[in-house]
């Protein structure tokens, strides 16, 4: 009877461990095999004390309006210039096939599309700067990856940046 008992700890455990590794790969995945992108930031001003010290990021990719799919998943297929900047090719209903593409996953709100990296933790006392920067007249970008399941984490900001073209 010890030995069953033993034995189904021992399961149990393991699949606790098998969900922890699984859910920590997902969340990494794309800093590990993702391709690197630029998306353009466009300007807003957040404010929230309990989250610490971050940006809200809102991008240029995110301002499609699409009344009729509020609420619905999408992917977004991307296309990206000479200087690695990323921009809307097309958008796809969520359970078409575009393997092979380099896309980001969404959900349309009534405000555009969210991708799940609006926010962006830096430093302690960087944010109001960061902030600024945004809104200046200059462009700036996220340094986001991107993985093949158009799953993508940010990875860095680039502010101020003008390319020669």
């Amino acid at each position: 009877m010890e030995n069953k008992i033993g034995k189904t700890a021992l399961y149990i455990g393991v699949g606790w461990l098998v969900v922890i590794i699984s859910m920590i790969l997902y969340n990494v995945l794309p800093i590990l095999t993702g391709t690197e992108v630029l998306l353009e930031i466009k300007p807003i001003d957040p404010r929230d004390l309990l989250r610490g010290d971050y940006v809200t990021l809102k991008y240029a990719v995110s301002q499609v309006y699409m009344r009729d799919k509020i609420g619905k998943d999408v992917i977004v297929v991307l296309k990206t210039d000479e200087n690695n900047v990323a921009q809307i090719d097309y958008i796809e209903d969520f359970s078409s096939n575009v393997k092979g593409k380099l896309y980001l996953r969404g959900k349309v709100r009534k405000n555009g599309i969210k991708y799940g990296i609006e926010s962006y933790f830096v430093k302690e006392k960087t944010g109001r700067e960061i902030e600024r920067k945004i809104n200046s007249s200059s462009k700036s970008y996220a340094r986001v990856k991107i993985a093949s399941n158009g799953k993508a984490k940010v990875t860095g900001l680039e502010l101020n940046k003008e390319f020669n073209k």
